[in-house]
Formats: structure tokens, C-alpha cells, sequence
């Protein structure tokens, strides 16, 4: 009855929010007795093939479920990997404890892990089951998921696309972001150093500073048409990227925004309508950052914490006003003036170190089609293709309010 009175509120509340949330998507669906879970993004698919924090009895709090590679969740039995579900689906520990964390914004959680989500293959016709369906994305669940008992029930209430693979015998691994430098991931050899915790923004996934890794940005966007092959490529490779946007684009193109945030990439804010702030005043400068985080926030439901200058000018003023990390650049393609793939291919790929952010702009086709290439060769390469913020973490950097950063090398 817990179950059932949790889901019953949660779904009302959920209903009269969902207009105005970008991150209610996805909902738990009964089948023949076993659960499953339908994420509703750019590519609607069951959850699968691993481990997923989600909300399973509305109570605000994440739960760990594992889902076998057909999207059925597992239950009262021993993982593939060794670890312990009870008969509800969650994760335990020896003891019989559920391991829970507290969530982030409503959403369901895109998979780190190689596999139909992550890659965003899932086949479209396989849809969800014909029982407990509910409409795609409103964040209610089907009236079969309010049973109690049995599985959980309600939306996955996930915290921002934190699905990780756990290692053997382990557990999920919770919120991990980076490893520690000397640990077994890294050296071969056990560690007693402790996991660092990702920022909020985390994406789940696992980051090596041992390892090169580069953070590839896109200014001027939300711009449909090659923001969303950037995105593709990015899915296909497992990477991620930062997006810096233009405020008042973002309303008429807030699909894309969401697809962004979704997916585990990181939104900067690139100005309100992309004024050059050397030539204005404090007032202005300021106008331009508030409203351009408040217009991303209100397409996407993330507020950016990253700030890109337009031309990157700047001066004493505007390094006054803008109460955020400024990100610069060490590999400036210059695709705005050329707008040939090859060229912006030939800049990175010849030039690309340990450390680098990379400019490019999110307006050109031919961005797009360079970037198809870019990702996968920096992957040969055995570059992570990480976002600033990940960067900067894994590189032991703490971004500060006014500061330029133009590398982490």
C-alpha cells in the first residue's frame, strides 16, 4: 500500500508538472509479472544490458536495478555480475540493506555502458509492451505499474544519467566519476585512495586521468540540423561534449536543448544574444548572463555553471560581471570562416594534446560532418572525449567564478 499511495501522488504531481519539466520522461510498464522500464528521449528504448539508478517507489530517493540484455529487470537473484537483488529489483548489500542515493532532476538515466541505449540503436518498433504503456514521456506511470508489490512503480526519478556497470562481485558503482591515479582500474593494483565524486552534472561515467583526454565545445548553438549529428557521432562513440548556447535561441529549438541534457552532455551559456561584452557596460554584461542562463534553463532544465565569451573578448569589466568560470580555447578551428570539414579535421587532428579544448561552432553542416570524423580518430588515439567540467575535475582543477581557463595541460 506504501508503494501504492507513493506512486498515486507522485503521478499527480507529475502531471501538472510535466509541461514545465524537461526531465520527466520515461515510465516503469508490467509484463507478464516482470518490470521494465521505457526511457523517452531521441531514441525511445528499454532500459538494458546493466545497472540503472531509478526512483522505484516514488520516494524521492534511487534505488539500483539491473536489466538483462531484453529489458526485462531482475529480481530476488544474483546478477550476472555477481551481485544481489531483492524481490523488489533493488540492489542489496550482505546485509539485505537496499543501496539507495538521493536523486537529481526527474529523468531517466542513459547508459554509459556499450548496448542499444548507450548507442542509441535500440530498435523503435520494439516499443513497449501492450499492457501499462501510458503515453511516451509524460513521466506517469501506466496504471499496471501502480500495483503494489512485485517491482516498482511510479517514473524513474534518476539523477541526470548516472548508469554504471558494476565491477564483479562489487555492487553498482554508484556515482563514481573519476579514479584515483593508482587505483587497481589504473595500476592493476588494489588502492585504499577513495573515489572522487563527479559534480552534480555527472554522467555516470568513469574517467582515467591517466589516461590523454580532450574536451570538444560547440558555440553558437542550439541549431537543429548539425546539433543533432554532433550528437549522434558523440552517442555512437561514447563520448561527450559541451555545448555552449545562445539564450535566445533556445525556445524555438528547446527539443535539441533537452536532447543535450539528456544525454549526459554539458550546457554552457553563451551570452543571452551574443553581444560582444567588451563593448558593454556592467549592467549589460550582466543582462546578457542572466538572461542567457535563464533561457537555457527554461528549455532544457539545467542551468549552466560555465561561461563561454562570445569571440572571447574580454576585459577588466567583464571579468567584474560575469560571476562564472570562463572557458577559453588552446585549439581554435576557425570553422566559422573556412566552414570545411577537412580544414577542421586537419586543425585538431594535428594538433590535439592532453588537456585541450577545442572550438567549434554547432551552425555548420560542415562541423558536423568533421566532427564524424574527429571523435572516432581521437578514440583510436585512446583520447577520452570528456566535458570541461570533467576535464577539469580529472585534472585536479577547481573552476572559479571570473577565471579564464583556456587548458588543462
Amino acid at each position: 500500500m506504501r508503494r501504492l499511495w507513493r506512486a498515486a501522488v507522485l503521478a499527480a504531481v507529475l502531471a501538472c508538472a510535466v509541461a514545465g519539466s524537461a526531465y520527466a520522461q520515461g515510465y516503469w510498464v508490467s509484463d507478464n509479472g516482470s518490470w521494465r522500464f521505457m526511457s523517452d528521449g531521441s531514441n525511445p528504448s528499454w532500459l538494458s544490458n546493466g545497472w540503472y539508478w531509478l526512483d522505484g517507489d516514488g520516494d524521492g530517493v534511487s534505488e539500483c536495478y539491473y536489466f538483462n540484455a531484453e529489458g526485462y529487470m531482475l529480481a530476488d537473484t544474483v546478477t550476472p555480475d555477481n551481485c544481489r537483488v531483492n524481490a523488489d529489483g533493488a540492489w542489496i548489500d550482505d546485509a539485505g540493506n537496499v543501496q539507495t542515493r538521493m536523486t537529481g532532476p526527474l529523468g531517466y538515466i542513459q547508459s554509459s555502458q556499450p548496448g542499444p541505449l548507450a548507442g542509441g540503436q535500440q530498435a523503435a518498433e520494439q516499443g513497449p509492451s501492450a499492457t501499462g504503456t501510458g503515453p511516451l514521456g509524460t513521466g506517469v506511470p501506466a496504471p499496471e505499474a501502480a500495483q503494489p508489490g512485485g517491482g516498482p512503480v511510479g517514473p524513474g526519478a534518476g539523477s541526470g544519467g548516472e548508469a554504471q556497470t558494476p565491477a564483479a562481485g562489487s555492487g553498482p558503482l554508484g556515482p563514481l566519476g573519476i579514479i584515483p591515479s593508482g587505483s587497481a582500474e589504473t595500476s592493476g593494483t588494489q588502492s585504499e585512495a577513495e573515489v572522487v565524486e563527479e559534480q552534480p552534472a555527472a554522467t555516470g561515467r568513469v574517467i582515467d586521468p591517466a589516461r590523454p583526454m580532450v574536451a570538444l565545445t560547440y558555440d553558437d548553438g542550439p541549431q537543429t540540423d548539425a546539433g543533432n549529428r554532433i550528437m549522434d557521432t558523440l552517442a555512437q562513440y561514447g563520448a561527450k561534449a559541451t555545448f555552449f548556447l545562445v539564450g535566445d535561441r533556445c525556445a524555438s529549438r528547446a527539443a535539441e536543448v533537452q536532447r543535450m541534457a539528456a544525454e549526459g552532455h554539458e550546457i554552457g551559456n553563451h551570452t543571452y544574444q551574443h553581444k560582444y561584452l567588451q563593448k558593454l557596460g556592467a549592467e549589460q554584461i550582466r543582462y546578457q548572463i542572466d538572461q542567457g542562463s535563464a533561457a537555457i534553463a527554461a528549455a532544457g532544465g539545467v542551468t549552466p555553471t560555465l561561461v563561454r565569451l562570445p569571440g572571447g573578448n574580454v576585459n577588466s569589466t567583464v571579468r567584474a560581471n560575469v560571476n562564472y568560470p570562463m572557458i577559453q580555447w588552446s585549439i581554435d578551428t576557425r570553422d566559422w570562416e573556412h566552414r570545411n570539414a577537412q580544414k577542421t579535421i586537419n586543425e585538431v587532428l594535428s594538433k590535439v594534446r592532453d588537456g585541450d579544448i577545442v572550438l567549434m561552432h554547432e551552425l555548420y553542416g560542415a562541423t558536423a560532418t568533421a566532427t564524424e570524423t574527429i571523435v572516432p580518430e581521437l578514440v583510436a588515439r585512446g583520447y577520452q572525449l570528456v566535458t570541461v567540467s570533467e576535464m577539469a575535475q580529472a585534472k585536479g582543477v577547481q573552476l572559479e567564478p571570473g577565471q579564464l581557463y583556456y587548458s588543462f595541460r
